[in-house]
């Protein structure tokens, strides 16, 4: 006869994909790429946010496209990696009829997201500071709503396009898939239901509370740029 899930078991699996979760958040490209284009410290530049938009303003759009895709890759691998790890924590531990599998896929799911973010914002790596966690939300929230997420994905690229605002297309990106993952459920569409509804709304809601943050905080006090 199978065993349920040892709660100390499950405790440890997850803890230990949100640990990885958040050292992966904690990289910094943009910092990474500012330090070996000039040297400098990209949290002494510019609005002292170590993101794709600052890179822009510091260095220029090549290296902030970049920036921006290896940030969006962190929350989607995270993502991707607890989503596969959830059957095989199913096999070692067999879980209680209290506890679905599909329950903990999602909640270990999200809970890497939003590990990633909370990393890319206060990274380990940059002793507690980092950027906003916008675009690596990005990436969460493709691998947790794929369906709904890239549908949006164009609408909100050209809105960013045609006003030249990455605030534009964030913001239209977040709402958008919250919205659009509200409808679907409703319909129970691609297996989505309202509860993911509450996921799509968090990890949203998790970067607009760091960008308020953020404003609070004083405006760093820019070396001057070598010359080129």
């Amino acid at each position: 006869m199978v065993q349920p899930a040892s709660s100390f078991g499950l405790l440890l699996l997850a803890f230990s994909v949100i640990a990885v979760a958040y050292l992966v958040g904690s990289f910094s490209p943009a910092y990474v790429v500012v330090r070996r284009r000039l040297g400098l410290d990209i949290r002494q530049l510019g609005d002292g946010n170590a993101g794709a938009e600052n890179v822009s303003r510091v260095v220029g759009l090549k290296p902030a496209l970049a920036v921006a895709a290896i940030d969006i890759g962190k929350g989607l691998v995270v993502v991707l990696m607890a989503r596969s790890l959830t059957p095989s924590i199913q096999t070692a531990y067999p879980m209680e009829d209290s506890l679905s599998g599909e329950s903990l896929r999602n909640a270990l799911m999200l809970a890497a997201g939003a590990s990633a973010v909370i990393g890319h914002s206060w990274s380990l790596y940059l002793k507690g500071s980092g950027g906003r966690g916008a675009a690596t939300a990005v990436g969460a929230l493709v691998g947790l709503l794929t369906v709904p997420a890239l549908l949006v994905a164009l609408p909100a690229f050209a809105l960013m396009y045609l006003f030249r605002s990455t605030t534009w297309g964030l913001a239209s990106f977040f709402v958008g898939t919250v919205c659009f993952t509200g409808f679907l459920g409703y319909f129970g569409l691609f297996g989505l239901s309202l509860p993911w509804t509450i996921y799509a709304a968090t990890l949203p809601g998790l970067v607009g509370v760091i960008h308020f943050t953020s404003l609070r905080r004083p405006a760093p006090e820019s070396p001057a740029l070598p010359e080129d």
